[in-house]
């Protein structure tokens, strides 16, 4: 699993595992959540059912009650975690009988959509800015994000940590990581030096950030194989 946002998961069974590149291993219950990761995770899993949904910033301002970078680069057991109160219910009435997929999306959607109702917060129109600012690929260093979001160090800062999960600085570093993967997973393995994004001085810059991410070089990452990776990317572009 590449650097994501937050993703709150539930399974029919457990067995899911989490390697992280130092070693750590996490075994996820029935129903999971990780928060922002700015490195790769290995997931390890048999035969299961799962529904996930991402949750982008404005989705963990709105659904957790917990301040994102408390769970940065972190797994979690959810039923057990009050921050996550608001996805208990799907725990408790999801996969209780044969495959349904249709109704489990809609009591997944129903269990959710009281928390959609609801009136924004007040920080959500700064959230909004600076995941637009993200987007854009010529945003290359925190000046120029405080210049696209009209936000201060400071208020910034505060606002990444806590919606975000990650400082500024890191957000944009991955943000530049993750653009580059995506153009080679998603036109047919594109050569890495075609895909490598603009805000990258150097092919040697971008193999040194790979390392740092994901613990490999390209070559090595392009041989894994990755059956989950290429729907994930469609759907976050989606």
């Amino acid at each position: 699993m590449l650097p994501t946002w937050g993703i709150v998961s539930w399974r029919d069974r457990q067995g899911m595992t989490l390697r992280y590149g130092d070693g750590e291993v996490f075994r996820s219950d029935r129903s999971g959540a990780v928060g922002p990761f700015d490195h790769a995770v290995r997931l390890e899993y048999g035969p299961l059912r799962q529904w996930s949904a991402i949750l982008l910033p404005a989705g963990w301002s709105r659904f957790v009650d917990a301040p994102a970078r408390e769970y940065a680069n972190r797994a979690v057991h959810i039923e057990n975690d009050s921050a996550f109160a608001a996805f208990w219910r799907v725990g408790r009435e999801i996969f209780r009988g044969p495959p349904a997929p249709d109704a489990e999306l809609a009591l997944i959607l129903d269990c959710l959509t009281d928390y959609l109702r609801v009136p924004p917060r007040e920080d959500e129109a700064r959230i909004d800015a600076i995941m637009a600012a993200l987007m854009e690929p010529g945003c290359a260093n925190v000046s120029d994000l405080a210049d696209h979001t009209g936000l201060n160090r400071r208020t910034l800062e505060r606002a990444c940590e806590s919606a975000f999960g990650l400082a500024p600085k890191m957000l944009l570093r991955r943000q530049r990581f993750m653009r580059s993967v995506t153009q080679h997973m998603l036109q047919d393995g594109r050569p890495w030096i075609e895909a490598i994004d603009d805000l990258y001085h150097d092919q040697p810059q971008f193999v040194r950030e790979f390392r740092e991410f994901t613990g490999l070089t390209p070559r090595q990452f392009a041989k894994l194989d990755r059956p989950m990776l290429k729907p994930v990317l469609l759907e976050g572009i989606g």
